[in-house]
């Protein structure tokens, strides 16, 4: 994930954050924060490029409803559909 030359930066974290980071890290690339905050960065840069594009080309951004239904399916759940009123 960090081929070739890098830098280096700090972070300044409360206690909670940094043990969930290390917990993340340690899922995903065997404790290697660093290569973690490198995945996580590439991804925010891909979610900003669609955002502009999508702006861009008018669609419209996600409700939260449809967020809920992504995430849902991320996670191989349901999310349970809204019951709808009859008119009469």
């Amino acid at each position: 994930m960090r081929a070739g030359r890098t830098k280096t930066t700090s972070f300044s974290l409360d206690a909670t954050t940094l043990q969930n980071l290390k917990a993340l890290a340690a899922r995903r690339h065997n404790g290697n924060v660093s290569a973690f905050l490198a995945e996580v960065a590439l991804r925010e840069s891909k979610f900003a490029a669609a955002e502009k594009y999508f702006e861009k080309y008018g669609v419209a951004p996600l409700t939260p409803e449809a967020i809920e239904r992504v995430e849902a399916e991320w996670r191989n759940a349901t999310v349970p559909k809204k019951k709808r009123r009859r008119v009469a």
